[in-house]
């Protein structure tokens, strides 16, 4: 930078200061940072978009795979069948073959939502398109299953002479299923008593210990506004 002092005749005390760049006027000076600056954003833009792009395609894709893949459609009756009859009691403890294809169709029915819940919860999947899509059937169906599920959170302690409370089971589908509606039942160890021990016995009592790092609490369920 360059500084010159010019003196004015008529004022002899006054002194005017005039710099001037060597490289010549500030607008070229700060023209070359700008446009980095304006290449990173553009970059920055270019790789969100990408990113919700390929959310919504594996939400789509998973959306079209739960209705029409023979896999799916037939867990999808067996809850069906389960729904309407009333019969996920049974499934704590079956007793025939039956009442087991049944509980395993059911838990893997139940796993499909809560492997959705946690690709939704880590921004894998996209939260609008799958609500859209299936809002209702997620919250009409963890208000069907609420009362297996909350049976099934009650295990038994690795000594096997207490019930424990397992919250983690099924949180990220609780999760879900309660930002889409505030209908959906929220289920903490409150919402029933605790099994007898002389009632233990199914598959659904076997121990599940929590495991050395957890991670964070299961997440805080927040209304929808």
């Amino acid at each position: 930078m360059n500084c010159q002092i010019f003196h004015f005749g008529f004022m002899s005390a006054a002194e005017s200061f005039r710099c001037v760049s060597d490289s010549g006027p500030l607008w070229k000076t700060l023209l070359g940072p700008a446009l980095v600056l304006i290449s990173v954003f553009v970059a920055w833009l270019g790789i969100r978009n990408a990113r919700a792009v390929a959310r919504q395609k594996a939400t789509l894709d998973i959306i079209e795979k739960f209705e029409s893949t023979e896999h799916y459609r037939s867990l999808n009756e067996a809850f069906s069948a389960t729904r309407k009859a009333g019969g996920f009691a049974a499934l704590h403890d079956p007793q025939s073959d039956e009442e087991r294809k049944a509980r395993a169709d059911v838990q893997d029915y139940l796993n499909h939502y809560e492997l959705v819940a946690i690709g939704i919860r880590n921004n894998i999947l996209d939260e609008k398109i799958y609500k859209e899509w299936m809002g209702s059937a997620v919250v009409r169906d963890w208000n069907a299953a609420a009362s297996y599920i909350q049976r099934e959170r009650w295990r038994l302690n690795e000594a096997k002479d207490d019930f424990v409370y397992r919250p983690r089971l099924y949180a990220s589908y609780q999760w879900l299923a309660s930002r889409f509606s505030r209908d959906a039942l929220r289920l903490t160890n409150a919402s029933s008593d605790k099994p007898q021990l002389m009632h233990a016995g199914g598959p659904g009592d076997d121990p599940l210990p929590e495991p050395n790092d957890p991670g964070p609490a299961p997440p805080a369920i927040v209304d929808d506004p």
